[in-house]
């Protein structure tokens, strides 16, 4: 269980830094690894990654509770 929710938790990092790489349209093709690390610096810009990483692990045990 526990290499799941760490799997998950990486996926959810992943796919938080390619939306930050991609989906900014005014400055895409511009942005390096140092300014996504700069941006996790950022208290704000913490919290709400906690906080998705949370949804989905709370999604995965709830999904995991019920299919069993």
């Amino acid at each position: 269980m526990f290499e799941k929710l760490l799997l998950y938790s990486l996926l959810v990092i992943t796919f938080d830094a390619c939306m930050y790489f991609f989906g900014n349209k005014k400055y895409k093709g511009h942005l390096e690894l140092k300014h996504y690390i700069s941006t996790l610096k950022m208290p704000i810009y913490q919290k709400i990654l906690i906080i998705k990483i949370l949804i989905v692990q709370v999604l995965v045990i709830v999904f995991s509770m019920i299919l069993v």
